[in-house]
């Protein structure tokens, strides 16, 4: 498997997903402290309505077992939603119902998680771990003793290095603008076509 997947990557192919199984009938995920719960019997991403009429357990499940931190699900009616214990948040407008579910994960949750929503391959069910605010530590869905892929902890904290000489705005908020930076300095350095849309610099 490792030999095949080598090649295809050397040879600058996609490599395909694996299939699904016939009669499988969920699919879970987990990268660090993030996981994505796919029901796989049903084509395409189910709304909250379509999961709680299907498994009517599974959102109050996931909600309240004590190692998740919240659950992102999209409702056909209001949008995305982040689910917590003790509140819910309407990520298309900001309204919060009860306590704010990711009040714990930092001022730029909401606008990663918003994001992450219109993303093609989203889960049905996106699920984040505990955010321990007495050690700022999450819990990985993995075998690992430190994580990312999720949000809360040292992972909210990264650090960009580069070369002194290379110039690079302040502050980058977000995985695309980190990326729009690297492309940037790989333009500058005559290792990438430009990209950039005409007239647009940055």
């Amino acid at each position: 498997m490792i030999g095949k997947l080598s090649d295809t990557v050397l040879e600058g192919q996609e490599p395909s997903p694996p299939a699904v199984a016939r009669g499988v009938a969920s699919v879970v995920v987990a990268s660090g402290n993030l996981g994505m719960v796919y029901l796989a019997r049903e084509a395409g991403r189910l709304s909250m309505e379509d999961i709680e009429s299907r498994h009517p357990n599974l959102l109050a499940g996931l909600v309240s077992h004590p190692g998740i931190g919240f659950v992102m699900v999209r409702s056909r009616s209001l949008g995305a939603l982040v689910l917590g214990r003790g509140g819910v948040r309407h990520l298309a407008d900001g309204r919060v119902a009860g306590s704010d579910p990711l009040a714990a994960f930092g001022p730029y949750a909401a606008a990663d998680l918003a994001r992450h929503d219109m993303l093609p391959h989203v889960g049905d069910v996106v699920v984040n771990s505990l955010l321990d605010s007495s050690t700022e530590e999450v819990a990985a869905f993995e075998e690992l003793v430190g994580c990312h892929g999720g949000m809360g902890g040292w992972q909210t904290r990264p650090v960009l290095i580069h070369p002194a000489g290379w110039s690079a705005p302040t502050a980058l908020v977000g995985a695309d603008a980190v990326h729009r930076q690297l492309v940037c300095w790989l333009e500058d350095l005559g290792q990438r076509t430009l990209l950039r849309p005409p007239g647009r610099t940055r």
